[in-house]
């Protein structure tokens, strides 16, 4: 009977089911190293060694450090499931829950083994083996290690203070070359996730024996990076700290500056906020859900950095995983307005870039499609006959179908309905801004109706940049040609 009069009953989850559910967190293998590492961070080490095996049937992954290590009570509490995310944490400590350590490495393998030595020299062991608690129905884990595991641990010679995890039966990670590739893809994104602690040395990470360099996303040493300043936001008791940047035009980018700003997804994917929290890297690219903002070609270049305390966790919604967060509310709408002006500079890059230089036809000598004609003393609109691509059409097979076709859109062209909405419509919808990817779409669709001949079509594309509404994002039109022939090659 509880204190309110009211009945209860203990109602215990079932350790088989549950620690199956677990394991269900979506994780990826680089976030799950990464939780591991953070672990690693905030036990001090200044080294963290990521080794595998990927031999059919016995393949395993362990990731060491040289941190302060556990003794027997700290590393039981560590292999606990939860913890208070509301408790005190020290600034270092790059922990929440209390379920990364086991949710991280649970995701991908059945069987975690962590070994860990304080300063001490005392030597601990616990063991989460899924099928152990399936079978024992209860949340049992093992204190020994079993031969397997001793026989890694000589192999991996730890022997001094710090801490193991060792991964084993890895049903979800897979193994052989599968697992070598996923594994060096995963090292690629830890350079990113901790870039700055390795720029700063205060942390060297080897993945397979080889040493990580920082690849920093926003390319801050290259001389064409915009770097646009710090603006400090108030919440609550916390202070973030917002970096806008935009990027150099590809065309700027060496190989290297492309390989280190890029990451998994290219450009297109790895644009707008990166989430710090601790000088950790938790979310890279990516427009925080914020109404309004969205992944296109010409703001690719566009990214936010946003420094959050450790203690903002729960403000910013901070996921078990620690890979999303969602901004609060108060400060929104600033990040809102920081990242559209952001995002029109990024676009600028593109509109400007490759606009005419003296001894080019200017942008006034571009032919249109439309002309103006007085006659009679009324205006008309007639198609330009002259233009490259109509000339194109009506000098080709079907051309005198087509001068009907022309003949009846002018003569039908409803000039009254132009008129009307020109004068009913709001200074804002007069000047509001195309859609820009709307009209690189078209132009690819009129791409691909171009005749084949190499000598016609190359006219005929240059006609088309010339053009509005193209001739007024040359940048971004030029990369789209480009494109187009680099794939005919």
């Amino acid at each position: 009977m509880t204190a309110s009069g009211l009945a209860d009953e203990l109602l215990d989850p079932c350790a088989e089911d549950l620690i199956e559910s677990l394991r269900a967190f979506g994780y990826d293998l680089p976030t799950a190293l990464a939780d591991l590492i953070d672990n690693s961070i905030a036990a001090g080490a200044q080294n963290v060694r990521v080794e595998y095996s990927s031999d059919p049937g016995s393949a395993w992954v362990a990731v060491l450090d040289d941190g302060r290590g556990m003794n027997e009570n700290e590393l039981r509490s560590a292999m606990r499931f939860a913890r208070n995310p509301n408790a005190h944490r020290a600034a270092s400590d790059l922990g929440r829950f209390g379920l990364g350590l086991k949710t991280a490495s649970l995701s991908q393998v059945r069987k975690l083994t962590v070994l860990s030595r304080d300063s001490n020299g005392e030597l601990s062991s616990r063991t989460w083996d899924i099928d152990h608690v399936t079978h024992q129905r209860q949340w049992m884990v093992l204190t020994e290690l079993d031969d397997g595991a001793r026989a890694i641990v000589d192999l991996l010679g730890f022997t001094g203070q710090g801490t193991l995890v060792l991964w084993r039966n890895p049903d979800r990670l897979g193994d052989g070359p599968d697992l070598s590739r996923r594994i060096k893809e995963a090292g690629r994104e830890l350079s990113l996730l901790f870039h700055r602690f390795i720029a700063n040395k205060r942390l060297a990470i080897l993945v397979g024996g080889n040493r990580l360099e920082a690849m920093d996303p926003f390319l801050r040493t290259h001389p064409a990076t915009q770097d646009r300043g710090y603006e400090d936001l108030k919440h609550g008791h916390h202070r973030i700290r917002v970096n806008p940047v935009i990027l150099p035009h590809p065309s700027r980018l060496s190989k290297g500056d492309t390989t280190q700003s890029t990451g998994s997804g290219g450009m297109l994917a790895r644009q707008g906020f990166y989430v710090y929290r601790g000088d950790r890297l938790v979310v890279a690219g990516g427009w925080l859900g914020i109404s309004g903002l969205y992944n296109s070609q010409p703001t690719r270049l566009a990214r936010l950095s946003v420094e959050i305390p450790p203690g903002a966790d729960l403000d910013w919604e901070v996921d078990v995983r620690k890979s999303t967060v969602r901004p609060p509310s108060p400060i929104e709408k600033r990040l809102a307005e920081i990242a559209k002006d952001l995002r029109a500079g990024s676009e600028r890059v593109f509109t400007h870039r490759g606009t005419p230089v003296p001894g080019h036809r200017a942008r006034g000598e571009v032919q249109l499609v439309w002309q103006q004609v007085r006659r009679l003393g009324m205006s008309e609109y007639l198609v330009n006959r002259s233009h490259p691509l109509v000339s194109a059409a009506l000098t080709g097979p079907g051309g005198e179908s087509l001068e009907g076709l022309l003949r009846l859109i002018e003569t039908t062209f409803p000039i009254d309905l132009v008129v009307q909405e020109v004068a009913t419509s709001t200074a804002q919808e007069q000047v509001e801004a195309p859609d820009v990817e709307e009209i690189l779409s078209e132009f690819r669709s009129m791409l691909t109706g171009l005749p084949q001949d190499p000598v016609v079509r190359a006219a005929l594309t240059s006609a088309l940049m010339e053009s509005e509404p193209f001739s007024r994002y040359p940048g971004l039109i030029q990369e789209i040609v480009k494109s187009e022939t680099t794939e005919e090659d």
